[in-house]
C-alpha cells in the first residue's frame, strides 16, 4: 500500500494482534509548507487479515460530560476492543464507543472507512 496523508488524523493499521498508527507525511496542504515536513508517500506492506481504519476529525474531537476528548487515544482503545470482530461488528463497536463517550451530538461530520486485506 501506498499511504500519503496531509494533515488528517492518523490512519490506524491493525495486523496480526498489533495496532499502528499512520500519521501524516506532511502538513495541511498549501499552509505553512515551509515548516512542515514533507515526505510524499510511505510504501507499507499488508498481510491478509490486516485491517486498516481511516476517519474523519468529528469521530475523535468529541467531549464527553467531564469536558474530555475522545482523541486518538480513545479510538484507538475502541479498535484494539474490536479489531478481531467481524467488520460490521467492528464498526458498530467503534462508532456505539465514541456516541457513548460524547455528550451530545456530533458536532463535525464523521466517517469511518474500515479495509480488510484479503
Amino acid at each position: 500500500m501506498t499511504f500519503a496523508a496531509a494533515g488528517h488524523p492518523p490512519a490506524m493499521l491493525v495486523s496480526h494482534g498489533t495496532l499502528r498508527l499512520l500519521g501524516s507525511q506532511n502538513g495541511i496542504l498549501g499552509c505553512l509548507s515551509e515548516i512542515a515536513p514533507y515526505e510524499p508517500a510511505e510504501e507499507i506492506e499488508l498481510l491478509p487479515g490486516d485491517r486498516l481504519v481511516l476517519y474523519t476529525d468529528g469521530l475523535v474531537e468529541v467531549f464527553n460530560i467531564r469536558q474530555e476528548m475522545l482523541g486518538v487515544e480513545g479510538l484507538q482503545e475502541l479498535v484494539r476492543h474490536s479489531a478481531t470482530r467481524a467488520l460490521p461488528e467492528m464498526r458498530r463497536t467503534i462508532l456505539d464507543g465514541a456516541a457513548e463517550w460524547r455528550r451530545g451530538a456530533f458536532a463535525d461530520d464523521v466517517c469511518l472507512i474500515i479495509v480488510e486485506v484479503h
